[in-house]
């Protein structure tokens, strides 16, 4: 049973021994924030509030919100690393950038100890997938500056597993790794892992039939939690497919396990959570839905506070057979506020988009652009086919999707059909999404 946790002290903890931790985290945090971050320094004052007034946990709802948009015009104003920053830049061992998906890029940065436990609550959250010492491990990002990709490595080093390293390789070199090496983990973004799949299947490569894969798992995107995506992708290794939570700003903060019960637990001893009501701010209760905020309780270089981090989920009302105690999600996240689009008076999630159009396996790649035609709103699909799509059938399938579209998002789409390949292909977050609209507020 031990063997199932790599912090069983943590990830099996009472619930009031959680609390005790999480509480002299939260407090230490709070003070360190106050005396180092002139950031944060200016928020507690404008709020009227100082270190002495946080007994509790309870005391955090006093605690002003930060957002993504405050962290931006902080290093906009006082540039490169905002007054946020809250050691020296010369105690810090790395700097990573967000994605600039919503925006200009945050540069966050990390000290040696930062680093090492954000790595160490990684590689928790891959033991739980049911990674062991003895997979043989391709990481197939480009990595840069994007922070998961790099916390990947490290953490797959920190369990003792082999790395296959395939940073510099081009597709076709890592399809031909997959079936010369023993590799059985395979982490990437979702997008990628149906890529490759795909450019393996012209060649009738069969990942599923030659390679080892036993687990995937997928950041930088949240296709892997959508059910037709993790079942694309699993009937497509052969392999157990794994959602990855976490953010720059915040870290590794949830995981799913090796029992797949459609639950996420959170890294309590890393990141609070709290989920609120998305109109009164309030604490929802189990079975309740809301934005997710998360305070990060250890990162001293770049603190972050009941922030705001614009994805919608659900407080779970069930045990995961697992036997964790941790708090727990019911599902991934369901969706973002900074992805909601409203078309015609309607609430459209991109993500449930995906979850619809992945369910078609004439699909190879597609693209969502919403326009204002004719002062409506209207959203196209643009679909790259897969070869085995003849144009005879185009009209059939066009029908189909329109169809499941509509009962899915209670509005109308339009599809067009593209010539194959016209669609670029990601191997970091993909950019699906286009709104040629202006001044809408969603």
């Amino acid at each position: 049973m031990r063997n199932r946790y790599y912090d069983p002290e943590i990830e099996t903890a009472s619930k009031d021994a959680l609390r005790k931790l999480q509480e002299k985290k939260f407090k230490a945090i709070v003070r360190h924030t106050w005396k180092h971050s002139p950031f944060y320094r200016k928020k507690f004052e404008e709020a009227n509030l100082t270190p002495d007034r946080i007994r509790s946990l309870e005391d955090i709802s006093k605690l002003p919100f930060v957002t993504k948009e405050d962290l931006r015009k902080d290093q906009e104003a006082h540039p490169p690393w905002g007054d946020i920053l809250a050691v020296k830049p010369e105690e810090c061992q790395r700097i990573h950038l967000t994605s600039g998906t919503t925006g200009k890029s945050l540069k966050i940065l990390d000290t040696t100890a930062d680093w090492s436990r954000f790595c160490h609550i990684y590689a928790r959250n891959l033991y739980a997938y049911g990674i062991r010492k003895t997979d043989m491990v391709m990481p197939a990002f480009s990595f840069g500056p994007w922070i998961g990709f790099w916390a990947g490595y490290y953490a797959c080093q920190e369990i003792g597993c082999l790395l296959f390293a395939s940073g510099g390789m081009k597709t076709e070199q890592r399809i031909d790794a997959l079936l010369t090496y023993p590799i059985t983990v395979l982490g990437c973004t979702p997008s990628y892992a149906i890529h490759m799949a795909e450019v393996a299947g012209k060649s009738g490569i069969e990942f599923s039939r030659r390679a080892k894969i036993r687990i995937s798992w997928h950041t930088g995107e949240a296709g892997a939690a959508i059910p037709t995506v993790k079942k694309k992708i699993e009937e497509a290794y052969g392999c157990k497919c794994f959602d990855f939570l976490g953010s720059t700003e915040i870290g590794p903060w949830g995981f799913n396990c090796e029992f797949q019960s459609g639950l996420t637990h959170v890294n309590e001893d890393w990141a609070y959570a709290e989920v609120l009501d998305l109109e009164t701010d309030q604490p929802v209760g189990p079975g309740g839905r809301g934005e997710l905020v998360l305070t990060n309780l250890e990162r001293k270089a770049n603190p972050f506070l009941r922030y705001r981090s614009r994805d919608i989920v659900q407080v779970a009302d069930r045990k995961c057979p697992c036997g964790r105690t941790l708090f727990a999600l019911e599902g991934s996240v369901l969706g973002r506020l900074d992805d909601m689009k409203k078309v015609r008076g309607i609430i459209v999630y991109p993500s449930k988009i995906e979850e619809i159009v992945r369910g078609f396996k004439e699909v190879d790649e597609f693209q969502v652009v919403f326009k204002r035609v004719r002062e409506l709103d209207e959203v196209f699909i643009r679909i790259d086919p897969m070869p085995e799509l003849d144009r005879g059938s185009y009209v059939f399938f066009q029908e189909r999707l329109e169809k499941a579209l509509q009962i899915g998002l209670g509005i109308r789409t339009f599809i067009e059909i593209l010539e194959r390949g016209a669609l670029p292909r990601w191997d970091h977050k993909a950019k699906r999404i286009v709104d040629e609209r202006k001044d809408v507020p969603f």
